[in-house]
């Protein structure tokens, strides 16, 4: 996994310390945009009648249209990811595309629409025939999505189902592994099951489609000493203590030990967080009295009942009197501590970013911790997408000259897709609906079916053509 390939160096003064970052994710989105629309779209498209400069406008309507069906159909399926359901937060997450999250049966929906409306506009003038279009297309989305899975690899995202070492009939230690904490599978492998009668799933939501495989991993590869909490003891240092560590995980080979005190994290101090919670007009004279004693404000939320706000304090001193101040001046603000990784680890990690560093106290002695945190194997599902999508590609271009109609070649990849993807979203973490198949699995059985019927359609309306013909793009294609 590679979620971010690399920073644009001479950037780094105007975007942060490190520049803007280059997504895998959007890299093998815009390899995708070059294959199809600039290297092998204008080969083969003229060869059915797209004028030479129509090619790259088809392919931008298609690309396009097929991203904004596929976050569409994405955000849809997966609604309970986005909480706020009000347009411009909406809009906000709709764009963030650079981050994954979207599915190809959206795109095939709206790459027809984009077709159909460009085909009206454009391209109906020059009488082409849709058939010989689609045979003409079907290879350039074969390779697409066989480039665009590797982006999918590359973000984590669209794993596939744990795989026990039982399981494991063809060895899977490597390309089945992400890093945790960064991965988007870390929520199912680590937070506890959710239920509706914990009060914390969205209205609507059914238990049996979220994958029951949560607590498998801790979130780092080793757990923490209970905290003892700011009211019963202020004097006490929240900052997190080793408790064990996972046998054979990375952070149990980097060193680290049981009863290491973490004050340091990615070369930051491990800043103790003070939580004040309770109505906005006492948390907003806590928060004051905070910040007087030191500490560092960083953010606040709010709903109807309470308000609460995060400061920061970098000493265990300055921590010890801001709390001890606290609990005296209001009883009313409920007082709670953490540390810097806490934060970060369970909502804050840098997107991109793998290793942790920690800077880990043994008495009086300070040592220097650096590991990655890794998950447990997946099926690399995306990868074995991939691979389908190359061998398919390779079927419809041998396919061509023995195609019987025009868009059979488009068939061919209706029926072989249709069929790779129902048998691959069974090894993977999907939402299940009626009969225990996933939303794509039923669009699978929905798109073969409409292969097989458009077939039909094709062999009584269509010319058949003759034996031995060329490749598109040949003369005699």
């Amino acid at each position: 996994m590679q979620q971010v390939l690399f920073h644009i160096p001479f950037t780094a003064s105007l975007f942060g310390p490190d520049g803007v970052p280059l997504y895998g994710f959007g890299a093998m989105l815009f390899l995708v945009f070059v294959i199809t629309a600039m290297l092998w779209g204008p080969i083969r498209l003229p060869a059915v009648g797209v004028p030479k400069e129509k090619v790259q406008d088809i392919a931008i309507v298609l690309f396009l249209t097929g991203i904004i069906g596929a976050r569409i159909v994405y955000m849809w399926q997966y609604s309970r990811n986005f909480p706020d359901k009000s347009l411009w937060e909406l809009a906000k997450s709709f764009v963030k595309i650079w981050e994954g999250g979207i599915v190809f049966y959206g795109s095939v929906a709206g790459g027809l629409l984009g077709y159909f409306v460009f085909y009206r506009l454009v391209l109906r003038k020059f009488q082409i025939s849709t058939p010989r279009i689609a045979d003409a297309i079907a290879p350039l989305l074969a390779i697409g999505l066989a480039v665009g899975r590797v982006g999918c690899y590359l973000n984590g995202c669209c794993w596939g189902q744990v795989a026990c070492q039982e399981c494991q009939t063809v060895p899977l230690p490597t390309l089945g592994e992400f890093p945790l904490l960064s991965a988007h599978a870390r929520s199912q492998l680590v937070d506890p099951f959710r239920s509706k009668e914990q009060g914390n799933l969205p209205s609507g939501d059914d238990d049996q489609h979220l994958p029951q495989i949560h607590g498998l991993q801790t979130s780092t590869g080793f757990t923490l000493k209970p905290a003892i909490s700011a009211a019963r003891d202020p004097s006490a240092d929240p900052r997190s203590v080793v408790a064990a560590l996972e046998p054979g995980s990375a952070a149990a080979k980097s060193g680290l030990a049981p009863n290491d005190l973490i004050v340091g994290v990615n070369g930051e101090p491990n800043r103790i967080v003070v939580v004040l919670t309770g109505q906005a007009e006492a948390v907003a004279a806590a928060l004051k009295r905070a910040l007087e004693l030191g500490g560092v404000g960083i953010g606040d939320s709010a709903d109807s009942y309470a308000v609460a706000t995060r400061v920061t304090f970098d000493t265990v001193e300055s921590y010890r009197k801001a709390v001890a101040a606290l609990l005296e001046t209001d009883k009313t603000v409920m007082v709670s501590a953490h540390d810097q990784l806490w934060d970060l680890v369970k909502t804050d990690w840098p997107r991109g970013q793998k290793r942790l560093n920690l800077t880990v106290q043994r008495g009086s002695d300070t040592a220097q911790i650096a590991f990655t945190p890794k998950t447990v194997t997946f099926y690399p599902t995306q990868l074995y997408e991939t691979i389908s999508m190359v061998l398919i590609t390779l079927l419809l271009v041998a396919f061509q000259p023995f195609r019987r109609h025009h868009g059979q070649v488009m068939v061919l990849l209706m029926l072989t897709y249709g069929v790779h993807r129902f048998l691959n979203e069974a090894i993977r973490i999907e939402p299940t609906y009626s009969l225990g198949l996933t939303l794509s699995q039923w669009i699978s059985v929905g798109i073969i079916s409409a292969g097989l019927l458009l077939e039909l359609y094709l062999r009584k309306t269509q010319t058949k053509l003759p034996a031995g013909l060329q490749p598109l793009g040949t003369a005699a294609a």
